[in-house]
């Protein structure tokens, strides 16, 4: 007989797993660091090279008051990925921390922001991602 809470488990496992963005697909090219689309922004930091970083810029669609996201993956490797958010009119830095670490950030529909990542190194056989969306 199966339990009600390793029922719960697995499918929060499996939950989980489906929204980590597909590395590869057959015959496709890898996926990038960062792609940004209407929904937000796809995190893959197994995409980097050690000690490397991407950038990618994007604008706050209008309607749109907060980013927010969970890590998923490799718990050390998501812990040591940094993730910086920058408005890019004045410099100023909204979040830095790791990828782990973020949960949510105010924005304002309109601001132009710059996301980056970077991969720490020592970390190449782990996998780590989230999905930043808008809300």
């Amino acid at each position: 007989m199966t339990s009600t809470r390793l029922l719960l488990a697995a499918g929060s496992i499996a939950a989980s797993l489906a929204g980590v963005v597909p590395v590869v697909s057959h015959g496709a090219t890898p996926a990038k660091p960062l792609q940004v689309g209407a929904e937000g922004v796809a995190v893959s930091v197994q995409q980097l090279p050690g000690g490397q970083r991407a950038d990618a810029k994007l604008v706050v669609p209008a309607g749109v008051t907060q980013l927010s996201g969970l890590a998923s993956g490799s718990p050390a490797l998501a812990a040591r990925a940094r993730l910086t958010v920058t408005r890019t009119t004045d410099g100023a830095t909204l979040f830095t921390g790791s990828l782990a670490t973020f949960r949510s950030l105010q924005v304002t529909p309109g601001s132009s922001l710059v996301v980056s990542v970077q991969k720490p190194a020592g970390f190449g056989g782990l996998r780590a991602g989230a999905q930043l969306r808008w809300t």
